[in-house]
């Protein structure tokens, strides 16, 4: 079963879910409590602006409230991002989120993929500094990346904010997993933020609002920021998730016990995977993946869990799979069923 995305279980009942890479302990109390408390308002009109969760995210992440643009999640904010600036020719590392392909081709786009080597764990490395050359108007990078989990080297960041710059491309990095990594501000593009750079960050995964859409850009000029502001649809973000954003912003201590749950959780993961013969990639996110028999997945199905087939990604052939880290007795439930469908 090879979906377009994780997270889909649509009629299936009664399924493990490890598709989705959704925060394993849950939305905070205090984020439920502040969409319950906002169903009252639900007939006025959103603040098209996200006036107040803007300036809170200038606070968090210190920058000018006029350098962020709220959306309906990342994805909304891809699909802005390419259709305000229309690029004629774009670079994105493959494998990698298929939405930055389905977004730049909806608009006629030319897309170059920067072939990530499976030799080197699918790391993104200099040789990308070719690529970034004057024929370019945007290149998406992702880190850590989806599915494989890599972080890219603060040094190469650098080096790609700078050849971006040099060559007038706007550099799209997409840092929504961030939140689940240790010491995630050695590893952010906002460390080298410079005017051609846009970050995409998400309350989605590390918040588990998956059902509440938000997310947010930090860009590197507020010219940049406004022309996003300006496309798409005029109240992208509903109450509800501008009150659970703000909300979210609070919960300091969550975050870093989160972070610390899915460390130890992911190296468990991985460490036991490996032991049943599958070869697992080193990541750094709320996810892990792996490579095995092209009939693992449909095997798993039969035991009740859903992971993800990773085939349709560009880059990857049938045999690749993501798994989310999830609660630690869900994940030696799939160990062990990792291990009757491989070795019986």
């Amino acid at each position: 079963m090879i979906q377009q995305h994780g997270g889909n279980i649509g009629q299936l009942s009664n399924i493990l879910d490890f598709s989705a890479n959704i925060n394993p302990l849950g939305s905070p109390e205090s984020v439920k409590k502040a969409v319950a408390e906002t169903v009252c308002d639900i007939e006025k009109y959103p603040d098209p602006y996200c006036t107040e969760l803007r300036d809170r995210l200038g606070e968090h992440e210190r920058i000018s409230a006029e350098n962020i643009v709220c959306g309906n999640g990342a994805d909304d904010l891809i699909f802005r991002i390419v259709y305000a600036f229309r690029p004629e020719r774009a670079l994105i590392c493959v494998p990698t989120f298929s939405e930055y392909s389905r977004a730049l081709s909806e608009t006629g786009c030319e897309i170059q993929e920067h072939i990530l080597d499976e030799e080197l764990d699918f790391e993104l490395g200099e040789s990308i500094l070719t690529n970034l050359d004057r024929s370019l108007d945007m290149c998406f990078i992702c880190t850590p990346n989806n599915p494989t989990g890599r972080l890219i080297a603060p040094e190469i960041l650098a080096k790609i904010s700078v050849k971006c710059l040099e060559n007038n491309i706007i550099l799209v990095c997409d840092e929504c997993f961030m939140g689940f990594v240790e010491d995630s501000e050695n590893y952010s593009l906002r460390q080298f933020l410079n005017e051609k750079c846009i970050i995409l960050k998400a309350f989605t995964k590390l918040f588990a609002m998956a059902g509440i859409r938000l997310g947010y850009a930090v860009c590197g000029s507020s010219r940049i920021a406004e022309r996003i502001q300006q496309s798409g649809q005029f109240w992208s973000v509903s109450a509800l998730a501008q009150t659970a954003g703000i909300a979210a912003l609070d919960e300091t201590e969550y975050v870093n016990k989160t972070v610390r749950y899915i460390t130890e959780e992911r190296r468990f993961l991985a460490a036991e995977l490996a032991k049943i013969g599958v070869k697992v990639y080193d990541g750094a996110a709320n996810f892990l993946m792996f490579l095995s028999r092209i009939e693992l997945a449909e095997e798993l199905l039969a035991e009740g869990i859903l992971i993800r087939d990773c085939a349709n990604f560009s880059g990857l052939t049938e045999g690749f799979y993501r798994v989310a880290v999830r609660t630690h007795d869900e994940n030696i439930r799939l160990i062990n069923a990792v291990r009757r469908c491989l070795n019986g």
